[in-house]
């Protein structure tokens, strides 16, 4: 979504703005928006008054919360091998495995 300025915070979006475009800005309007991941009225918003839009890419931010999720599972293996000195290959390996996994389809 667009920042919008300190002064604006509180207030309500109310008022309705509306213009005339051809189908090809329309349909290229709706491909950035998409590739944004925002709506469309929030990429209009920024535009139009120069706030900045938080490109969101879901694909990244699922990407990043599996790998603090084997983040956590590579931790507890080395807890346990520190404590008790052993640590069962497979579960090592299979971490690994899935680390490997998202780090290749996040850099594709």
């Amino acid at each position: 979504m667009a920042r919008r300025k300190q002064t604006d915070q509180g207030e309500r979006q109310s008022v309705s703005l509306s213009f005339w475009i051809t189908p090809s800005e329309k349909a290229e309007l709706d491909e950035r928006a998409a590739a944004s991941g925002v709506r469309l009225a929030d990429l209009a918003r920024a535009a139009l008054l120069g706030y900045r839009i938080k490109a969101k890419n879901s694909f990244t931010e699922k990407g990043l919360f599996e790998l603090s999720a084997i983040g956590n599972n590579l931790n507890q293996l080395a807890r346990r091998a520190n404590t008790t000195e052993q640590i069962d290959p497979q579960d090592l390996q299979n971490a690994l495995r899935l680390w490997r996994e998202v780090v290749a389809r996040l850099t594709e």
